[in-house]
């Protein structure tokens, strides 16, 4: 566990270094961001100023003595001032991160609840026309676009149907009575952003789990279990469920940590106030210190959920914790 523990420090300083660098790479800089009048910004700066900003916010220095600034903020848990947002980094995230953890979080329970479920059903039923529909629609599914699929489910559900708003997390100006409508009007306003998000994520657990449950289900064992009378549901539940869900969970494990930035199409099709949106947003005036706090979380949520995997994976899996 020490060597798995050292191989994630190691990433963790790759990424950090990835994090500093790929901002910087992209073309043109935060001055020449605010001078870009198709951005509808408020001023314009002449050569002076953009020095002096420049000098301000250290990015005339040489890379290296950047690169060594941005550490040494990062050890004082500093992630910076948000060149564009006027803002401190760290309170700019803390205002964005919970609604993406709550929206990803959502679309994370329903699709790993509905890829498990179906792809269950649909490898007990293999060969049918139930399986085979549940493979074909979650397959088109799936090859669809983040974005068209929110702009469809927009069209259709919110502009016609209007059983949704066409954006946001709340309502504009909204005063509520007590805590439990302003409940009501967050989850109205996220019910179909987390559909959309879990849709694509449902088909890659479905079918996961369907090609694992069709592999268990032709093993020794379950014949055994067949042939002394066990009822269905027991051999399916108990004993096939129980390992195959072995490789979706680990599935589950990395789905889960690509979710904060998995958001960035939904958030921007829905206008929802998260980390996705403020991606988008941050990389249009290269605010480079946005960019890094939010490439900084986003790493550490996929670092952190594969390492929460590897601490509970023998907890799924006893064959794991007897070879402990």
């Amino acid at each position: 566990m020490s060597a798995r523990i050292g191989q994630y420090i190691l990433a963790l300083l790759v990424v950090l270094l990835l994090n500093f660098a790929v901002p910087r790479m992209m073309p043109g800089d935060p001055a020449q961001s605010l001078t870009n009048t198709e951005l509808d910004t408020p001023f314009q700066l002449d050569e002076e100023t953009r020095g002096r900003l420049l000098r301000y916010h250290g990015l005339d220095r040489p890379l290296p003595q950047q690169f060594l600034a941005y550490l040494g903020n990062l050890a004082r848990l500093d992630l910076g001032y948000a060149i564009y947002y006027k803002c401190d980094v760290s309170a700019l995230i803390a205002e964005r991160l919970p609604w993406t953890v709550l929206l990803a979080g959502v679309s994370f329970a329903l699709s790993a609840l509905a890829g498990v479920v179906l792809g269950t059903i649909a490898a007990c039923r293999q060969g049918t026309r139930l399986d085979r529909g549940l493979v074909a629609s979650l397959l088109a599914v799936r090859a669809m676009p983040a974005y068209l699929t929110g702009m469809l489910a927009i069209v259709l559900f919110s502009a016609r149907l209007k059983l949704f708003p066409l954006g946001g997390a709340t309502a504009p100006f909204a005063r509520y009575a007590s805590a439990w409508a302003a409940a009501g009007d967050i989850l109205w306003h996220l019910a179909l952003p987390a559909l959309v998000l879990s849709v694509a994520q449902t088909a890659r657990v479905f079918l996961l789990m369907r090609n694992s449950m069709v592999l268990v289900l032709g093993e020794a064992y379950m014949t055994t279990a067949e042939a002394k009378g066990l009822p269905w549901r027991r051999r399916v539940f108990r004993y096939g469920m129980r390992n195959a869900i072995l490789p979706v969970y680990t599935r589950l494990g990395m789905q889960l940590g690509f979710l904060v930035s998995g958001t960035i199409f939904i958030e921007s099709v829905f206008h929802y106030p998260g980390m996705g949106r403020l991606t988008y947003e941050a990389a249009l005036v290269h605010d480079y210190p946005t960019l890094q706090g939010i490439f900084l979380v986003t790493a550490l949520s996929i670092i952190g959920a594969n390492l929460l995997v590897d601490c509970t994976y023998h907890l799924v899996d006893p064959r794991v914790r007897r070879a402990r």
